[in-house]
């Protein structure tokens, strides 16, 4: 088996850079061998601290692109927590949604986008869209790797460092006694994009991995076809996506999002003509859709059946994929 390896860039005076360790897609794996964690939501993030003070760290994203200056309190937050200690951490960098009545906050990777990319956030935008780091492993310890232990002692390192004291910091959960479907069921009830399984004798390797398992939650939603769009390349003849939307009280749709993927070609070719044949001149959507110059409207008689991993804050599908038609459903039942 591989060892870990560095890029051969130095952070700093002792600590080299890792490729992080990725999951594998599959079902949860069955067995007590198996650790179950939750999957966040946001963007991972190697993180090297190597002294007391914020500018002795460095957050470094999966690609290799170091990213501290945009979030500072990070940086800022771990030097107070873990002071002159040489840590390596391996996690994830997490906004919260803005809860609201009925609605808590979950993870949002719309809001974290916010604040991606921006070199120098100021302090109304920190204030805006807090952050937080959620570490779920541990690569070094005191300047000295951890890499080739297993995952359980690793593991019992990290929940040994206190980051849970700290407002910016946490540990992500492990689910401990938790069945593969009970996971899955509390993964979905937290807005949590699935579950990772991690095999608690593995040690962390660089890149693609069976020892690491990821499973992500897909959702399904029926929806009212509001117009489609001419497809490109080889199916520019044919359709490229439907536009799907919910029925409100007055009989327009909400645009829900547009679906591209998951048509066969046979059945774009038939959605195609069954669209045509309902075509009509306005939009039956309430508000402009971002597909409004491509859309071809028709009338909301047919509904559809997506699955898709979240919803965006906006109320949008995220990643959608088509199933099929759903002609045992009449588009007013979707509005009661």
């Amino acid at each position: 088996m591989p060892r870990p390896r560095a890029t051969g860039r130095q952070v700093g005076p002792g600590l080299a850079r890792v490729t992080p360790m990725l999951a594998t897609a599959g079902p949860v794996p069955l067995g007590p061998e198996w650790a179950l964690e939750l999957k966040w939501d946001g963007m991972r993030a190697l993180v090297y601290v190597e002294g007391a003070e914020p500018e002795r760290v460095t957050v470094v994203s999966r690609n290799q692109r170091q990213v501290t200056g945009s979030f500072p309190e990070i940086a800022r937050a771990l030097a107070e927590t873990l002071g002159a200690r040489q840590v390596v951490l391996d996690g994830e960098v997490v906004a919260l949604s803005v809860a609201s009545p009925g609605a808590p906050a979950r993870p949002s990777f719309d809001r974290l986008q916010l604040r991606m990319g921006v070199a120098r956030p100021s302090s109304a935008l920190r204030a805006q869209v807090p952050v937080t780091f959620v570490a779920f492993d541990l690569l070094a310890l005191d300047g000295e790797p951890v890499t080739d232990r297993p995952w359980e002692e690793r593991r019992r390192l990290l929940e040994g460092l206190g980051l849970d004291a700290h407002p910016r910091l946490t540990t992500s959960p492990r689910l401990d006694g938790v069945e593969p479907g009970g996971a899955l069921a509390l993964a979905e009830a937290h807005g949590m994009e699935g579950v990772v399984a991690k095999r608690r004798d593995a040690p962390y390797r660089p890149g693609r991995s069976h020892l690491w398992v990821k499973t992500p939650i897909w959702r399904t939603v029926e929806a009212v076809i509001g117009g489609w769009a001419q497809g490109r390349g080889r199916y520019e003849a044919s359709l490229g996506a439907v536009l799907l939307g919910r029925p409100e009280p007055d009989g327009r749709l909400r645009y829900l999002g547009h679906v591209g993927t998951g048509f066969t070609d046979a059945a774009r070719d038939r959605l195609r003509d069954l669209l045509v044949a309902d075509a009509v001149a306005d939009s039956p959507f309430t508000g402009v859709v971002p597909e409004e110059r491509a859309a071809r409207w028709c009338a909301p008689q047919h509904v559809g059946e997506a699955r898709f991993r979240s919803w965006t804050d906006d109320g949008h599908l995220r990643h959608p994929s088509w199933r099929g038609l759903r002609p045992d459903r009449d588009p007013t039942e979707l509005s009661r």
